[in-house]
């Protein structure tokens, strides 16, 4: 019969808890969020701007924030800004023609793949999230997505010397949230 004492239990003990954790952690990166389809990103944007072209007004004022901790209030005629009625934000008033620039300047290099900001055991790709309005097509919301996968080569010289990676998707980055937009004339 074995017998065996209890720091031989305790180090068994600790090879396990590992390697459940390391399983674990493999099958979230393995089966966890995948990006979504940049052809489907694509036909909704392209959606939202046929909704957005047919529209029966060219004159309306937009209230967003831009990003969430300001706010844009501007007065819209055939997509040029006529009148900044508040501005706290950085950037430059905008219409929702140049949103939807936004959006395809972001969506532009998804491909990209970038090392993840702790380094490269976990790697990104960075694209548009954006939700459309179902009935006019302009963007509700859009948000820099930052999804994060395993890089493998790397992860092995990780694990060894600094331990588990973090390369969970974080949080999205709030870039327009558009608050109102009412038709003028």
């Amino acid at each position: 019969m074995l017998k065996l004492n209890r720091s031989s239990l305790t180090r068994h003990a600790v090879l396990i808890s590992v390697v459940l954790l390391v399983a674990v952690w493999t099958a979230i990166g393995l089966f966890g969020a995948r990006t979504p389809s940049a052809v489907a990103r694509t036909e909704s944007w392209e959606q939202a701007q046929r909704r957005w072209a047919a529209r029966a007004f060219t004159h309306y004022r937009m209230v967003m924030q831009a990003p969430s901790w300001c706010r844009m209030d501007v007065e819209i005629q055939d997509e040029r800004v006529v009148k900044v009625y508040q501005n706290t934000c950085p950037t430059a008033p905008q219409s929702v023609t140049e949103l939807f620039t936004i959006i395809k300047r972001l969506n532009a290099q998804v491909d990209q793949i970038y090392c993840a900001a702790d380094g490269c055991e976990c790697t990104e790709q960075h694209f548009a999230n954006t939700v459309y309005d179902a009935q006019l097509g302009f963007p509700r919301t859009i948000g820099l997505r930052r999804m994060r996968a395993t890089n493998w080569p790397e992860l092995w010289h990780h694990l060894t010397t600094h331990g588990l990676p973090n390369c969970l998707t974080p949080l999205d980055i709030d870039i327009v949230n558009v608050i109102s937009l009412q038709p003028l004339s």
